[in-house]
């Protein structure tokens, strides 16, 4: 393991783990998982893959895996623990704590304990009430608005507003006109009139 996958490792165990075991979240690798019923809210820690020596970047990106939405969206079912990248929605939590994309940086010499504090303390305040409030649909829905797909349309058509998923999909025929046999044919199948 290289120096820096270590101190990445070791500011996660300073508090950050400990945060999300109190959350009931189960580690695997630099994954963490909770079950939902038969959705899953993960937790991913991503290194940048420029990382050298004693120096290098990460980031906290958060999902949340929708099963119903994915299942109506046509999405092959996924049998076990889902990874944060087949997420529904998905989230940095440096976006959330900043407004923009942000790594934690690591350098020969950093303060480990302070990287901690503060990735434990955005978690807190953003990470977990983002994981926490995209448990409902509705908000599920609304995080997929600008994003007209059929996975949108799913959420929206499961919210119980048919009106916004038929707005959805012409906005997403608009923008893919060669998919537009693709999102007529879900359209059909979901008794969507276009």
């Amino acid at each position: 393991m290289s120096d820096i996958a270590h101190s990445i490792d070791e500011v996660i165990k300073l508090g950050f783990a400990d945060l999300l075991k109190a959350h009931e979240f189960r580690k695997s690798g630099r994954n963490w998982h909770r079950a939902d019923g038969e959705n899953w809210l993960i937790v991913n820690v991503q290194a940048s893959s420029g990382n050298f020596g004693e120096s290098g970047k990460f980031t906290i990106n958060l999902g949340i895996y929708f099963a119903a939405v994915a299942s109506l969206a046509g999405q092959t079912p996924i049998s076990g623990k889902p990874r944060e990248m087949d997420s529904t929605v998905r989230e940095r939590l440096g976006t959330l704590a900043y407004g923009r994309d942000h790594w934690w940086t690591i350098e020969a010499g950093s303060n480990l304990n302070s990287i901690s504090d503060d990735l434990v303390e955005k978690m807190r305040s953003f990470g977990m009430p983002w994981l926490e409030s995209h448990r409902d649909l509705s908000h599920i829905a609304a995080a997929l608005r600008d994003s007209p797909s059929v996975l949108s349309a799913s959420a929206v058509l499961l919210a119980g507003d048919k009106e916004e998923a038929t707005r959805r999909l012409k906005e997403a025929i608009e923008g893919r006109p060669a998919a537009k046999a693709h999102f007529t044919a879900w359209a059909i199948k979901n008794g969507i009139a276009l």
